[in-house]
């Protein structure tokens, strides 16, 4: 009588049930799983040891009192400051991952040069090509402009996090208003990334010159409407990319140097027609120099270091004076220019690509007029507004003499940027008790890190170079008495894309630092991206440089 035949179930546990391993065997393989689990925490250990890295972790603090906060309220604000901290401390180990060193660049460099792929940053397009995700994202995503996308980019945040003000127009109206009551004038000028002007770079399809986001024009018909005049640079590049063959960079997010100065020409002919009174200066003279450099999109691949890609070498033109000196900003200006990297990217020497040269210069250069200029490499919809603001609170009026104002950002901003209102109103030069380096020989200071901004990942922007902005308490002068306890200190925490002992302070810790004016240095990095402080009252206070004590002067 034959039986019942066995299910798949009872036959997989008699399989299991029978397998034969022998002793050896069983023990090696024990061996070996325990050594793949501590080798990599073990290798981690020594490598951060040499390094001189470490872990730590800190619940973020959040300033709270039950008089001010009900119950579910400060439960709320602990809850999510811890979240705060858990994500940062997964960033911390992200960052410093030895596999992560090791694997990543190989890994990467096998997807691009077999496969054709980048990461979440750079994508590889044709002939050579790498284009900045963000900026295909805004080209070929869904209508910035379109109040359900506004009310989703609102929404989309970390629990932490501050909700964003995402209507562009809602700001830059705003900023109008406030530049009005001044009895100034404004001009925004967004820049389009290179496969707006270029879409052969990215695809071998045919399609008319230049590309944009749907809801382009129907921004620039708001725009209109609420009187806001608006530079449009895509039908000048667009002219340049045809004559010339390029108007961009292959390997980098910015424009090549003579579209750069094509904008600015016709830019500053649209200036001198609507303000013909305005002051020139004599003497200026534009001295060609070639520049060679690597393009940022190409070292956010985090490829090898000797599989890196080739550079480029461009011919910039360096705005001189009659004394043969670089070009420099003037705050007494009429025109003030508030820009991004799009302004710096061959005036400031962190970007990599030369100094003397940039879209201010030769802007400049073209009105035959002084500019002041505020410019930072990041966040043009709102930094460089708040780095004016912040002038007008420090009781600096950046604004005076001032006939009109243009407002250079990226254009992916549009869809990407935090458009917060900011309130610009002048404020009086006070001393709250922070502590200020006097010009002249550097100031030794100890203190403790009462707050500190985070740094960005090394590779996850399109910048080799961050600052951090330190609160310091308990301020002690090393060489003689300080009026002051406390101080604001602006300081490198990444530099060629390469973490410093900075940026691994974390709030409580003791720093010794050297402390210069931040004026006796912002000529030379303030273009440079910067990430502020949650607070920001603290933010007002008048800033130091500050290097680690072992650190060399630059």
């Amino acid at each position: 009588m034959t039986g019942k035949k066995p299910s798949r179930e009872a036959i997989a546990w008699r399989e299991i049930g029978t397998t034969a391993i022998s002793r050896s065997m069983a023990v090696g393989l024990t061996v070996f799983f325990l050594i793949a689990v501590f080798l990599v925490p073990l290798g981690q250990n020594i490598y951060d040891r040499q390094h001189g890295t470490r872990l730590s972790f800190s619940f973020k603090s959040v300033g709270m009192s039950g008089l001010e906060q009900s119950l579910f309220a400060r439960i709320d604000r602990r809850n999510n400051g811890i979240l705060e901290s858990i994500h940062q401390l997964e960033n911390t180990l992200e960052e410093g991952s030895l596999l992560r060193k090791v694997f990543l660049p190989p890994m990467q460099y096998v997807l691009l040069h077999f496969f054709g792929k980048g990461n979440e940053k750079a994508i590889p397009g044709r002939a050579g090509w790498l284009h900045f995700a963000p900026a295909l994202d805004y080209l070929v995503g869904p209508p910035f402009f379109h109040p359900e996308q506004l009310r989703e980019r609102a929404e989309a945040h970390n629990l932490w996090e501050k909700p964003i003000q995402s209507d562009p127009l809602v700001a830059i109206i705003e900023f109008k208003k406030q530049l009005a009551a001044w009895g100034i004038a404004l001009i925004v000028l967004p820049v389009p990334g290179k496969a707006a002007i270029q879409p052969d770079t990215i695809s071998a399809r045919k399609v008319s010159r230049p590309l944009a986001n749907p809801s382009w024009q129907p921004f620039v018909r708001a725009l209109q409407d609420n009187g806001v005049q608006l530079f449009d640079a895509r039908p000048v590049l667009t002219r340049y990319a045809l004559q010339h063959g390029d108007a961009y960079l292959p390997t980098d997010t910015h424009w090549l140097p003579g579209a750069m100065q094509a904008v600015a020409e016709e830019l500053a002919g649209v200036i001198s027609r609507e303000f013909p009174q305005m002051s020139g200066v004599a003497g200026w003279r534009a001295q060609p120099q070639k520049v060679f450099g690597f393009g940022d999109i190409a070292r956010m691949l985090t490829l090898p270091e000797k599989a890196q890609l080739p550079g480029q070498e461009v011919l910039v033109r360096q705005i001189l004076t009659g004394q043969h000196e670089f070009w420099q900003p003037d705050k007494n200006a009429e025109v003030l220019l508030l820009g991004d990297s799009f302004t710096n990217i061959y005036s400031s020497e962190g970007l990599g690509w030369g100094v003397g040269a940039g879209f201010a210069e030769q802007l400049s250069y073209f009105l035959e007029s002084p500019l002041d200029l505020l410019a930072r490499n990041d966040s043009g919809a709102y930094v460089t507004r708040e780095m004016l603001a912040g002038e007008l609170a420090r009781g600096r009026d950046r604004l005076a003499g001032k006939k009109l104002v243009i407002w250079q950002f990226a254009e992916r901003e549009l869809a990407f940027g935090d458009w917060r209102n900011i309130a610009m109103q002048q404020g009086k030069a006070k001393d709250v008790g922070f502590f200020v380096a006097p010009s002249g020989p550097i100031t030794r200071v100890t203190g403790v890190v009462e707050a500190i901004s985070r740094s960005a990942r090394p590779g996850s922007v399109p910048y080799r170079d961050n600052i951090l902005t330190l609160h310091l308490g308990d301020l002690q002068g090393l060489d003689r008495q300080l009026p002051a306890d406390q101080a604001l200190v602006y300081g490198w925490g990444m530099r060629d894309n390469q973490l410093t002992k900075l940026a691994a302070l974390r709030p409580g810790d003791n720093v010794s630092l050297s402390l210069t004016p931040w004026e006796s240095v912002e000529g030379e990095f303030g273009s440079y991206r910067r990430t502020p402080l949650d607070d920001q009252m603290l933010e007002l206070e008048l800033p130091n440089w500050g290097l680690l004590l072992d650190e060399k002067t630059r």
